[in-house]
């Protein structure tokens, strides 16, 4: 089955909101970092890292420094595939080279989560759902489920 994005309102406190920001700021940084690797490297040798070696990179940032140990792996494997793809439109034609990113318009991916079963929980007024997600190293958010999950094939 295709990824499905979907998007649900979410609530959450203060200390949760802040540790998300603050994840956010990291992952900008990582990005950065490797922005400013590839080109260092394309400068020096006339050709940019690839995909391996920038998830290399990342991962090292995170084994160098303890303030990136905050994230998890997989989330530092998406941000330097996110930046490999958008260098690989650069490339094709088909977009800018990539900008720096600022922790405030940064989206990182998600850390693991755990969705807690809404029943029980349903607004008959407007016909929604409430559930919890929590999300690791950071805490727990309320959603409204204003639609339903998506059935998954085994």
């Amino acid at each position: 089955m295709p990824d499905v994005g979907l998007r649900f309102r979410a609530y959450t406190d203060e200390r949760t909101l802040r540790a998300l920001k603050a994840q956010s700021k990291l992952a900008s940084g990582v990005y950065n970092t490797l922005r400013w690797a590839d080109v260092y490297f394309h400068g020096r040798d006339g050709k940019g890292l690839n995909k391996t070696e920038l998830r290399q990179l990342a991962l090292d940032l995170r084994k160098q420094d303890e303030h990136y140990r905050k994230l998890y792996s997989q989330t530092l494997q998406q941000i330097a595939d996110r930046f490999y793809d958008a260098r690989q439109r650069f490339l094709d034609g088909l977009a800018r080279f990539p900008k720096e990113k600022r922790a405030h318009r940064w989206h990182p991916g998600l850390p693991p989560l755990r969705l807690e079963s809404p029943e029980g929980k349903r607004n008959k007024e407007r016909g929604e759902q409430e559930g919890n997600l929590e999300l690791s190293n950071l805490g727990i958010f309320k959603l409204v489920l204003h639609r339903d999950f998506p059935e998954r094939e085994s």
